[in-house]
């Protein structure tokens, strides 16, 4: 069926439902790539929320979470890592003694340490033979690994294992875990499974009071974003480093779990230790409640507790994640909140929510629900306020809805604690708008195009959209306001168009008015019309510009550039070169719509656009391409002007300064700066009567200059036809053209 055919109002509604339902399908079926994407977007939205919604001083509680890093300082003072199982012993010993309740481990020690006495026994069997019981004791007493085990079971210590498929390649037994998982709970499980690990020592591990993994798992994105509490081995279930960390501060005996049965498949709820449950999703993960950037815990420099720099007044009471930042050791992750974040400060933001999990962000099963929900609800509101509104209106409702949406969200985030997708009704409201504000527009602009081919015979193009963009019409009277006004002529175009046809004379202007409009354009100039050859432009209305004249004067030296390009367009064509000159002047001019009520035109007059042409006809006379008068000369500082002379126009009785404008200040050269200044100083001795003076360096000037001399031959017959004791007393020097 035709669309044509469908009322506009059918059609509206039907494009509307159509953009809501597609959404919604992408958010219900997506998958591969499309879903990898969207999840990545999400994930953006998601670590912009975070970070946006920190507080700026975090929540402080009863128990302290310290990190001990073994760092270059460490490594510098102690020795570079991995250390001798005493130290370590030394260094557990000593948080020990200052009160920490729990110690755990975000490295583990996969293989014994060699023992000394070992090596003596393999290089000098005879003499060990001989002393063979003295050997044995000194051997058990100084063993490293013994001496570890031995200090771990001193307090609640737990040692960080590496879960891995890699089972050809394990030594030593998994440890027991701690996670009470129910036979029934097993059938179908959605866990991550692992086949085998890197594991610590029998002798250490079986010492340590908790085990647990320190796997990260990062999203498509590489960011870490959730944290898995328990992963699967075989039929096992094991905690993560944090958890097991957790269980022993709440001295728990076990980890329990809670899952349910659907469609045969088993799904996780959550864990429970102490009496507390923790929610999870289906495959065991929490969202990490990061507490801050980088360092946002409590560190200290393993080498101060070793050395008794830290003490019981730091430690006591606190509970310890032992790991690295030392160069080339250092287990860095990218988070939220920093993309170099320690991966122990990551175990040490998932025991901080274990134990506060009024700080775990939720995301429940039925935020799929509410996603869809909000569509919907979004969907028919800007379906239903955007019917027959402009493209303006339909940017206001967007923002509105958008920021709305974005309120509702944030408001989960931050007061309930649930993580609601955000993505989803982000681009609902985009693509909605987008078509929306794209057929407002359409409407709108048809609706310009209308009024602009009503206007555009007689009117300039800025006038026609300030009249378009405004509510009403402008006013139909002349305002009068200061303004810069140019005439731009070809010198010569009679003689010029005499050997043209008339499609090439019409070619030949074409161009050349076509690439001089748009110079004129791109200086914020308004064309007020051409007449055959001649350009006439102002500048200040109808926008206003309070660098009127400084635009006006670059505009014309710009014209005067891109005749070199427009002259070899036409030698190209066997066309002659063009050679223009331009008068400007800035005064108060009336400007507005003039004409009768058949016929406006936009446009300016008075004395002073007079005064511009009169200006412009003089170029011919001195022999100089552009004329600028002093107020306009005076607008332009940037800019350095010669003065050409004091004259009095037909139909002016006051004088006018006339200036040639050379070039931009900077650029000049020091012959020319010489040559302006000399200059100067000339036409000074001439308007004060030392015509001597200004003879000889008039003289000199003619024969020296790098600019057009004809002014200089002018002034030099002045002088030389001018008898100053027939002057009158009232002579300032300016002279009368008799001619226009």
């Amino acid at each position: 069926m035709n669309s044509s055919l469908i009322p506009k109002i059918y059609r509206h509604f039907f494009i509307g439902v159509t953009i809501t339902l597609l959404v919604a399908a992408i958010e219900l079926f997506s998958t591969g790539a499309i879903a990898q994407l969207l999840n990545r977007v999400e994930g953006i939205l998601y670590d912009s929320r975070l970070v946006l919604t920190l507080p700026a001083t975090p929540q402080q509680f009863d128990e302290s979470v310290v990190i001990i890093d073994i760092d270059d300082k460490s490594m510098a003072e102690q020795g570079r890592f991995p250390w001798s199982r005493s130290k370590m012993a030394e260094l557990v010993s000593k948080l020990t003694e200052a009160g920490v309740i729990v110690i755990a481990f975000d490295i583990f020690f996969s293989e014994p340490e060699i023992n000394p006495v070992s090596q003596i026994e393999s290089e000098f069997p005879n003499f060990i033979n001989s002393n063979k019981l003295t050997i044995n004791e000194v051997k058990k007493k100084i063993d490293a690994d013994s001496k570890f085990a031995n200090v771990l079971s001193n307090n609640d210590t737990v040692l960080g294992f590496l879960l891995n498929n890699e089972t050809h390649q394990q030594i030593n037994p998994l440890p027991s875990s701690s996670v009470d998982w129910m036979l029934d709970d097993q059938n179908n499980s959605q866990f991550i499974e692992f086949s085998g690990a890197a594991v610590n020592i029998p002798t250490l591990q079986n010492k340590a009071s908790g085990n647990g993994f320190i796997n990260a798992h990062s999203e498509n994105d590489g960011f870490i974003r959730k944290a898995s509490l328990v992963h699967k081995v075989g039929n096992t279930l094991y905690p993560s480093l944090a958890l097991e960390a957790a269980r022993l501060y709440t001295l728990a005996d076990k980890i329990q779990t809670r899952s349910h049965i659907l469609n045969n498949i088993t799904l996780f709820d959550g864990i429970k230790f102490n009496d507390q449950w923790i929610q999870t999703d289906e495959y065991g993960k929490i969202l990490i409640p990061y507490k801050g950037p980088a360092g946002s815990f409590t560190y200290y420099s393993a080498t101060d507790i070793l050395k008794n720099k830290i003490g019981e007044s730091e430690l006591e009471g606190s509970v310890v994640f032992i790991g690295t930042s030392a160069i080339g050791l250092a287990d860095l992750r990218a988070t939220p909140v920093g993309l170099q974040y320690p991966g122990v400060e990551v175990h040490a933001n998932i025991f901080r929510g274990l134990i506060h999990p009024e700080l775990l962000p939720a995301q429940p099963s039925w935020s799929s629900g509410a996603t869809l929900f909000m569509i919907v609800v979004i969907g028919g509101l800007l379906t239903i306020l955007s019917y027959q509104k402009s493209a303006r209106h339909i940017v206001v409702v967007t923002l509105g809805i958008a920021v709305l949406a974005i309120l509702f969200n944030f408001y989960f985030w931050a007061i309930e604690k649930i993580s609601l997708p955000l993505f989803m009704p982000l681009l609902l409201i985009t693509l909605l708008s987008g078509y929306y504000i794209f057929v407002g527009s359409i409407a709108e602009m048809k609706h310009s195009r209308k009024i602009k081919s009503m206007f555009d015979q007689y009117v300039p193009p800025d006038h026609i959209n300030q009249l378009i963009n405004q509510s009403s019409d402008l006013p139909q009277q002349s305002v009068k306001r200061n303004m810069t006004v140019l005439f731009a002529d070809i010198r010569g175009f009679t003689s010029l168009s005499e050997n043209m046809s008339a499609h090439q004379l019409s070619e030949y202007l074409n161009e050349y008015l076509s690439a001089t409009t748009e110079i004129i354009f791109k200086h914020s100039g308004t064309i007020d019309k051409y007449v055959g050859d001649m350009i006439m432009a102002f500048w200040n209305a109808p926008l206003q510009d309070d660098d009127h004249a400084k635009h006006g004067v670059e505009a014309a030296m710009a014209m005067l550039k891109g005749l070199s390009s427009i002259n070899q367009t036409f030698l190209e064509k066997n066309l002659p070169a063009i050679n223009i000159g331009i008068g400007l002047n800035t005064a108060d001019m009336n400007v507005g719509d003039m004409g009768s009520k058949y016929r406006k035109a936009y446009t300016v007059l008075g004395d002073a656009v007079n005064l511009g042409s009169r200006v412009e006809s003089l170029t011919k006379f001195y022999e100089v391409a552009i004329l600028v008068t002093k107020e306009t000369m005076r607008a332009c500082p940037h800019i350095s002007f010669r003065l050409i002379d004091k004259v009095q126009v037909v139909g002016k009785t006051t004088a006018t300064e006339l200036f040639e404008p050379i070039d931009f200040t900077d650029s000049l050269n020091t012959t020319q700066l010489a040559e302006l200044s000399k200059s100067e100083v000339a036409m000074t001795h001439y308007y004060n009567k030392n015509w001597q003076q200004s003879l000889s360096l008039l003289t000199e000037l003619e024969s020296t200059s790098v600019f057009s001399s004809h002014i200089y031959t002018i002034f030099i017959k002045r002088i030389n036809e001018t008898n100053l004791k027939t002057l009158s007393k009232d002579w300032n020097g300016a002279f009368r053209h008799q001619t226009k």
